[in-house]
């Protein structure tokens, strides 16, 4: 018997490009992530994180912070809550995953189809990212996490290599907005600023 096995659906939609290059730097949709949510029920935040750690392979990121630890990714969302990021063809059911080693510390909720990821490299991103949000990008170092607005659309912001590589996290039904307010500053502050850094 034929095993069948799903591919999530682009936030993009399937006729976008896999990556955009605007003068060196490049922006693409993570179409390879599984993301579920972890917030700690009452009481049981000591709990949580210990079984954080034995899951990311270190400790649970703090306020502001983002890590990669050896098969899965988090960032901190707010008092004991965190978003786990993990590969999608390896962790399809992250969620599941996560609830059985978590039990009754937390409450687990998957997030695959919520959001879209896009990963933006390049070398001239903070200037690009100083004109969408008001987090002050030129401080952001690799491992940090914020909260913020581009284009007046809420979004995680996460710092993966400090000036070189962006990874945000945003509601799936502004996937188009966001992708394209990204790629508009992209090619508008290379236009004005080419030697700008």
């Amino acid at each position: 018997m034929p095993e069948y096995r799903l591919s999530p659906a682009p936030a993009l939609g399937p006729e976008a490009a896999d990556r955009i290059e605007v003068g060196g730097n490049g922006i693409e949709e993570n179409r390879n992530i599984a993301i579920a949510s972890v917030a700690s029920r009452s009481g049981r935040g000591k709990d949580v994180r210990a079984a954080l750690r034995q899951i990311l392979k270190c400790d649970a990121p703090e306020a502001g912070a983002f890590v990669v630890g050896e098969d899965h990714a988090a960032f901190w969302m707010g008092p004991d809550q965190w978003m786990i990021l993990a590969e999608h063809e390896n962790h399809e059911l992250l969620a599941s995953e996560l609830k059985e080693r978590l039990g009754e510390t937390a409450s687990v909720t998957e997030q695959n189809d919520g959001w879209v990821c896009l990963d933006v490299t390049g070398d001239k991103l903070p200037a690009v990212f100083e004109r969408l949000t008001a987090a002050d990008v030129w401080k952001l170092e690799s491992g940090s996490a914020v909260r913020t607005v581009v284009e007046h659309i809420g979004c995680f912001l996460i710092c993966v290599e400090q000036d070189r590589h962006y990874r945000l996290l945003a509601g799936r039904s502004f996937a188009k907005s966001f992708h394209h307010a990204i790629l508009t500053a992209l090619g508008s502050t290379l236009l004005l600023y080419p030697d700008r850094k």
